[in-house]
C-alpha cells in the first residue's frame, strides 16, 4: 500500500472512530440546552448556549479518541457487562474533566488580558452548581453511550443497526430474541472453549458452533 493510501486509510479510520461519539454528544448537549431554555427561560435558542454545547461535544469527542488509546480502558473486557460499563463511564468522564480543564487553561494563557487577570476572571465566573450539572450530564450521556457500544460489541459488528432499522419487530420478535441469544452463546463458546475443540465438529462445542452458525445464516436469509 502506498504512503498516500495509508494516509487516507488512517484518516478515514480516525474519522470513523471519532465521528459517532462526537455527533452523539453534539446532539445530546444541544438537546439539554434546548430543553433547559424552554423550561427555565421561556425561549428555545441562544447562540451562546448553542456554542457552549457544541464546543463541549467536540471536546468530549476528542477525549473519547484519547481515552480509547489508553490500554487500561479495556481492563474489564470479558467481565459481566455492568463492570466495563461503569468503569468506562467513570474513566471517560474523568478524561473529559481533565481535557476540559487543560483547554480552559490554554484559553486563559492565550487571553490578551494576561494569565493572572484572565485566571481571576475565570474564577469569578465559576460556580459549583454549573460545574456539577455539566459533569452529571456528561456522566449520564456516557452511561448511555457506553451501554450501547458494549451491547454492540457483544452482539457483533452491525447487529445493533440491523436490530433497530432492518428487522420488523412485528414479524421477527421471537426470532430476533433467538438471534441475540445465539450471538451471546457464540461469544461464551469463544471465550470458554479451546480453539482446537471449537473448530472440531466431532466435539460437543464444535457441533454446537456449527448449529449456531447455521441458525444465524438461515435467519439472515
Amino acid at each position: 500500500m502506498s504512503i498516500g493510501r495509508r494516509i487516507v486509510h488512517g484518516f478515514g479510520h480516525l474519522v470513523a472512530e471519532v465521528l459517532p461519539p462526537t455527533l452523539y454528544f453534539l446532539i445530546a448537549f444541544n438537546l439539554i440546552v434546548f430543553t433547559t431554555n424552554l423550561l427555565i427561560h421561556d425561549y428555545w435558542f441562544t447562540l451562546s448556549g448553542f456554542l457552549l454545547a457544541t464546543t463541549t461535544g467536540l471536546i468530549v469527542g476528542k477525549a473519547v479518541l484519547v481515552a480509547n488509546k489508553i490500554r487500561v480502558i479495556d481492563r474489564f473486557r470479558g467481565a459481566p457487562l455492568i463492570q466495563p460499563i461503569l468503569y468506562k463511564t467513570i474513566f471517560y468522564s474523568l478524561v473529559v474533566l481533565i481535557v476540559r480543564l487543560v483547554e480552559r487553561l490554554i484559553r486563559i494563557a492565550l487571553d490578551d488580558r494576561g494569565f493572572a487577570q484572565a485566571f481571576e476572571a475565570a474564577l469569578n465566573d465559576f460556580t459549583w452548581h454549573r460545574f456539577a450539572a455539566i459533569q452529571i450530564w456528561i456522566f449520564t450521556c456516557f452511561l448511555i453511550y457506553v451501554t450501547a457500544t458494549e451491547l454492540g460489541y457483544l452482539m457483533g459488528e452491525g447487529q445493533m443497526f440491523r436490530l433497530f432499522f432492518r428487522h420488523r419487530s412485528s414479524q421477527h420478535r421471537l426470532t430476533r430474541r433467538q438471534h441475540v441469544r445465539a450471538l451471546m452463546e457464540l461469544s461464551r463458546l469463544a471465550e470458554t472453549t479451546p480453539r482446537d475443540q471449537l473448530l472440531d465438529p466431532a466435539t460437543p462445542q464444535g457441533h454446537r458452533l456449527v448449529a449456531i452458525v447455521d441458525a444465524l445464516r438461515q435467519r439472515r436469509n
